[in-house]
């Protein structure tokens, strides 16, 4: 048996995300060289919908890349697209929030999006 192999993005999606970037990690800002580093991340992974837009593609340095959050399950999707973008990693999200395990900060930031929706 073979496995699937993942989709990928296409060359004008890829193309749009390094001219959006600047040809930088959109995490943390690093310049890439001409060889090119950067990766391209689904936001949003293929298995809970994700897609090949441009909206949910990320060039993201190979250390951004490997270190992003994995969502487990759909009820993640929001507060992942709330803090992924936001934060180099989710220690650096639990710092933020001055919590110290994956429960709290999923309760700290679903209270922020309830705030900031109301505004």
């Amino acid at each position: 048996m073979t496995k699937k192999k993942r989709p990928e993005f296409p060359v004008s999606v890829k193309i749009k995300a390094m001219e959006r970037s600047g040809n930088r990690c959109e995490r943390c800002g690093i310049d890439f060289d001409e060889g090119f580093t950067g990766e391209f991340h689904h936001v949003i992974p293929v298995v809970f919908g994700g897609d090949n837009s441009i909206d949910n593609c990320s060039l993201l340095c190979r250390n951004c890349h490997r270190v992003a959050p994995n969502i487990k399950c759909e009820e993640e999707i929001p507060i992942h697209r709330h803090y992924f973008l936001r934060f180099a990693s989710f220690k650096e999200a639990a710092q933020h929030y001055e919590v110290n395990n994956r429960f709290d900060l999923y309760i700290k930031v679903a209270l922020d999006i309830a705030k900031r929706s109301k505004n």
